[in-house]
Formats: C-alpha cells, sequence, structure tokens
C-alpha cells in the first residue's frame, strides 16, 4: 500500500509542476516592452500615430508619450500636433524609455520615445506642438519639458503663433460663491476689445489646460467693448454669452484660460 501512494502522488505532482512550467512560458510570451536591465538598444515598428501623445508598436502595444500632452480629436491643433509626431518619427524604429510607473489606467506605456539620439517627447515640446505636462511620479525629465516649453513660447512656435487682434482677457472669476457645481453663473471670464475697431469673434475659441473648449458663435464684439463668457447655461446676448456647461470648467487651485483666433493663433493667455 505504501508503495502504491507514493507512487500516485509523484503523478499527481509531476502533472502540476509541468501546468506550471507551461503557464509561466506562455504569460512570458509577450512581455511588457521594457529598456531597463539591458535592453537600451532594444527598438520597436510604429504600427500607427493615434494623436500627438499617442502611438501603437508592434504586438499591438500602445504607448502614450509621458511628461507632454496634447489636443484630443475634434480640438484645435489636433491634426498638426500628429502630424508633428508623424513627422519626427517617420518610418523609423522608436526605442522605449521607462520612468517609475509602467502604464496608465487605460493599459498605455507609459514611456519616453526616442529615435536614434532624438528625444520625440522633447521635440514635440520645443517645437511647439505639445505642452509640458507633468504625469507624477513619472517626473525624471519635468523641468526640462518645462523650459522646452517657455522657448517654444518665446519664439511662438506651433501653438505658441501669437495672433495680433486686439482681444484680451480682462478678468477671470474661477472661483464661484458656495459650491461651483451649483453655482456655475458665477465662474466666468470677461474679455475686452482694446481697439478702435470691432472683432469679429466668430469659430474663436476658449480652452483651458485640461482640454475644455468653447467656440465662440457668430459674433463681433464692438470696439473698446467687453463680453462675458458664462460657464452655465443662458441666452446670448452682445455683452453674455453662456458655455452650456453643466459642470465647472476652470480649477480653483491653478488653471490657465486660452484664447485662440479662428486660426488657431495664441490671442491672449491668463493663468493663476
Amino acid at each position: 500500500m505504501k508503495k502504491a501512494w507514493a507512487v500516485l502522488v509523484v503523478l499527481v505532482i509531476v502533472p502540476a509542476m509541468v501546468l506550471y512550467v507551461a503557464s509561466t512560458q506562455i504569460a512570458n510570451t509577450n512581455p511588457s516592452p521594457n529598456d531597463e536591465g539591458g535592453g537600451e538598444n532594444i527598438t520597436y515598428s510604429v504600427i500607427r500615430i493615434i494623436d500627438g501623445d499617442t502611438i501603437e508598436i508592434e504586438d499591438d502595444w500602445r504607448v502614450r508619450l509621458v511628461g507632454i500632452d496634447t489636443p484630443e480629436s475634434g480640438e484645435t491643433f489636433y491634426y498638426e500636433c500628429k502630424s508633428k509626431l508623424s513627422e519626427l518619427i517617420g518610418n523609423h524604429k522608436v526605442r522605449l524609455e521607462e520612468d517609475v510607473e509602467d502604464t496608465d489606467h487605460y493599459g498605455r506605456l507609459l514611456r519616453y520615445v526616442w529615435v536614434g539620439s532624438l528625444h520625440v517627447n522633447m521635440e514635440m515640446v520645443r517645437s511647439g506642438w505639445a505642452e509640458a505636462y507633468p504625469y507624477s511620479p513619472n517626473t525624471k525629465y519635468a523641468s526640462q519639458f518645462e523650459s522646452a516649453e517657455q522657448e517654444a513660447r518665446n519664439a511662438q512656435r506651433g501653438m505658441w503663433e501669437e495672433s495680433s487682434a486686439d482681444v484680451y482677457i480682462s478678468y477671470v472669476h474661477e472661483n464661484a460663491a458656495g459650491n461651483d457645481w451649483y453655482n456655475l453663473n458665477d465662474e466666468y471670464i470677461v474679455f475686452t476689445n482694446g481697439g478702435n475697431t470691432a472683432a469679429t469673434l466668430t469659430g474663436w475659441r476658449v480652452s483651458d489646460e485640461y482640454g475644455h473648449e468653447y467656440t465662440f458663435p457668430s459674433f463681433t464684439l464692438s470696439a473698446y467693448a467687453s463680453v462675458t463668457l458664462y460657464t452655465g447655461s443662458g441666452t446670448d446676448t452682445a455683452t453674455e454669452l453662456y458655455w452650456g456647461s453643466e459642470s465647472p470648467i476652470w480649477n480653483n487651485d491653478g488653471d490657465t484660460v486660452f484664447l485662440r483666433d479662428s486660426t488657431g493663433a495664441l490671442v491672449d493667455s491668463y493663468q493663476w
């Protein structure tokens, strides 16, 4: 009986071990692209440019270029930013560099992308076709990204090209009284035409740092006149416009208002 029992144990354990080894091999057949541990020279083919800060590489991995941000589909400069990323990557293979986190909550790889010695993320910012976007705790190049954005702004490159219009942001009331959610029209921005001729604002856009965007309807702002844009709903007039949002837009703890003309040129910005 003892010999028979021992044989039975072996027969049970061995298949279990085989199953464990097999499952481990299957799990490792498609590991996350990773340049740590001596993989600095590994390169990957780019299958598709999704937008200005996201690409798809071989094995169906999506890569989010960490540390930067570009407009989403339907927003101003979406196509220009996507085109710039495509130009930088071209038909080259890319090398990926990790920071702290491997993926974001969408399952995309968080990586710095290199083409040879070209840091693609950095060049997108330096050329003016991406904003610096700290993605904590992945902040290895955060200070360099901020410097690159300031350089692009000063040189008026890409998205930072300035308009000659005389319209400017004259007042921002970002913190509504009480609960912002229940007092949306106490969150507003005032725009003023400082020129001596009327300004056509049709198609102009107002946006923040987080992708919210408002487009002016057919609208003309008289010389030396002002118009207030409220976050909530109401009836548009010559002096009052309404975003129509059902939630607050402006972050009380810090945000930026961007005003762009119908060509996308930056007219004015205000940061707090």
